[in-house]
């Protein structure tokens, strides 16, 4: 089966025709579709070639669709350094498998196509990582394992996977609040996000949690700074994983 090209949407008649050694694939996927700047961010290989067009969650939530069609849009604002900046999303359903880390994954995917063709515009050279998929949960569970093991190395994986989350311009905090953290954790989770909004940064949250709970799993501090710039949106239903 062809696999989807993140810029089918970009070239006039789409990408079927084009070789896989087109250039511009490779910069955005790399040789073997595993590299590139969309394997840089770490986006999960299951969702590195989708986009909003492509993405399995479009049908069933239809109606947040189109508003992420509408924010995506919005990317343009990057690389105006003076203009409005890009808002941050939290999204959210009361179970799992509603398809907020697929979207949320697409949406990153999207931003980077959005940075390389912006830059080749302008005549600047496009960013290696202007986007990273953070798994929060991962992230936690690294940080207890090394803090438990005294593990210097991986604390060290730990606190550069928290450097990139804080200086990307594009950020995916996939699982916030799935479970409680300890006071060590939060202060990362507080610094990740600290740094973004006072660097006016845009973030995609997805959750299980309204997010108003994000006050009990973390703080009422940190609750308000994830609601800096921030649209709230309710995907609906039942988990779809294991029915497609």
């Amino acid at each position: 089966m062809t696999r989807n090209c993140l810029l089918d949407a970009h070239k006039r008649g789409g990408c079927t025709t084009c070789l896989m050694t087109c250039a511009h694939r490779i910069s955005l996927e790399g040789l073997n579709g595993n590299g590139g700047r969309i394997g840089a961010a770490k986006v999960p290989s299951e969702y590195r070639h989708l986009t909003l067009a492509t993405s399995p969650a479009r049908k069933e939530q239809a109606d947040i669709y189109g508003m992420l069609t509408k924010y995506v849009a919005t990317f343009e604002r990057q690389f105006d350094a003076d203009g409005e900046r890009v808002k941050s999303l939290y999204l959210w359903s009361d179970s799992p498998g509603t398809g907020k880390t697929t979207s949320a994954s697409a949406l990153l995917n999207e931003y980077i196509v959005a940075n390389y063709l912006g830059s080749l515009k302008r005549g600047i050279q496009p960013m290696q990582r202007p986007a990273f998929f953070l798994d929060t949960n991962t992230l936690q569970t690294d940080y207890n394992l090394a803090t438990m093991t005294h593990d210097e190395e991986g604390l060290a994986k730990v606190t550069a996977t928290m450097r990139k989350s804080m200086d990307v311009d594009f950020l995916v905090m996939d699982d916030v609040g799935i479970r409680s953290a300890s006071e060590s954790f939060k202060s990362i989770v507080h610094a990740i996000i600290n740094a973004r909004t006072t660097n006016g940064k845009p973030t995609i949250f997805t959750s299980n949690l309204p997010i108003d709970e994000m006050a009990t799993v973390f703080d009422a501090r940190l609750a308000d700074r994830m609601r800096d710039q921030c649209v709230v949106l309710h995907f609906a239903g039942e988990s779809k994983r294991g029915k497609r």
